[in-house]
């Protein structure tokens, strides 16, 4: 990790004569020396070179903590904060009572921080920083950093609450409903005190009616009752939501309707359904056996009962298949509102 300055250190050794005596002396103090000259000039990339010599020289030394956490702040004021911080984690790690410790601290998030990428791109660095600066507060809880790094807390938790929002809505928008709802509320389960949970807890609503309005008549009823169940959640929190109660109270209401209309119904067909699956693993079995029948007695019975069973699997089908038409005809807002007026 360290020796990661060394060829921009070599370019800068084959181009200076001060800095070649300096290393062909072999005196180390006063390469140290000079690399303390070239910092508090502000000449980063000079004192990241003698600094880098400094260092191999002085690893088993007293001084190596001084030297490595002032390569980490060139780094850093170089603004290669990758580097910087990879240092700094090295410096916290075996350094940590020494008299940088807490500035190297400071730093290792703040370089996490100025690589905390666009809310659109991955959030790894900007999670590195949360977790680092809340390690920092709570070493340094009377820090007088304290009030310049939770803006910055606030800052970097606002992205993530964004970041987590982009990610969970996408299924929605892409119309994979299934996977919106479990993404949503995997997101408001890891993020409860989001500024997005009225949005979010919205989106699942719409992800079951629009899930509902797409699926086959057999499937309808179950998930135009979870939009039902989803709506109460909404306005047992929002009740007087101003952006989406209206758009909301709409597909309450289509949905409540088809539930009322078509419940029994849907039972019905479902039950149909179950009793034709049944039916056919019967007569699956059944073909199975006769095969093995060698008895011409036996055999005539089972080919008679087959029949029969057969003769009834076509009889549910038929049923289903007219219950299932009923069903669909039902589907729609205009027949619900038509049949319910001819009942009255």
């Amino acid at each position: 990790m360290i020796g990661l300055g060394v060829s921009a250190g070599a370019m800068l050794l084959g181009s200076c004569s001060q800095l070649n005596r300096l290393v062909r002396s072999g005196d180390t103090e006063a390469i140290y020396q000079q690399a303390l000259i070239e910092y508090n000039a502000g000449k980063w990339r000079k004192a990241a070179t003698y600094l880098e010599v400094a260092y191999n020289d002085l690893y088993t030394s007293e001084r190596v903590d001084t030297v490595l956490f002032y390569m980490g702040k060139v780094q850093y004021n170089l603004g290669e904060y990758e580097i910087a911080a990879e240092i700094f984690d090295q410096y916290r790690k075996n350094f940590g009572r020494r008299p940088f410790s807490e500035e190297a601290e400071y730093l290792l998030p703040m370089a996490y921080y100025k690589r905390s990428r666009m809310v659109e791109k991955d959030q790894t660095e900007t999670r590195k920083a949360m977790v680092a600066f809340t390690e920092y507060l709570n070493r340094y809880p009377d820090s007088e950093r304290a009030d310049q790094i939770k803006p910055l807390v606030e800052q970097m938790q606002a992205k993530l609450y964004q970041k987590a929002f982009i990610n969970a809505s996408l299924y929605e928008k892409l119309r994979e409903y299934p996977a919106s709802v479990t993404a949503l509320r995997a997101a408001l389960k890891d993020n409860p005190e989001t500024p997005y949970r009225e949005q979010m807890m919205f989106l699942i609503c719409r992800s079951w009616y629009e899930y509902a309005q797409r699926s086959i008549p057999a499937r309808k009823l179950d998930r135009y009752m979870k939009m039902v169940d989803a709506y109460y959640n909404f306005v047992s929190e929002y009740p007087e939501s101003e952006a989406y109660k209206r758009s909301l109270d709409r597909m309450f209401a289509e949905s409540k309707a088809y539930v009322d209309f078509n419940q029994q119904l849907t039972m019905e067909v479902e039950k149909d359904r179950i009793d034709v699956e049944a039916k056919e693993q019967h007569i699956e079995v059944q073909k199975e056996l006769l095969r093995d029948i060698t008895d011409p007695l036996e055999r005539s019975i089972a080919q008679k009962t087959l029949r029969a069973d057969q003769a009834d699997l076509r009889a549910l089908k038929k049923q289903l298949k007219a219950e299932a038409k009923v069903l669909k005809r039902r589907s729609s807002k205009r027949e619900i509102k038509k049949e319910e007026k001819s009942e009255q």
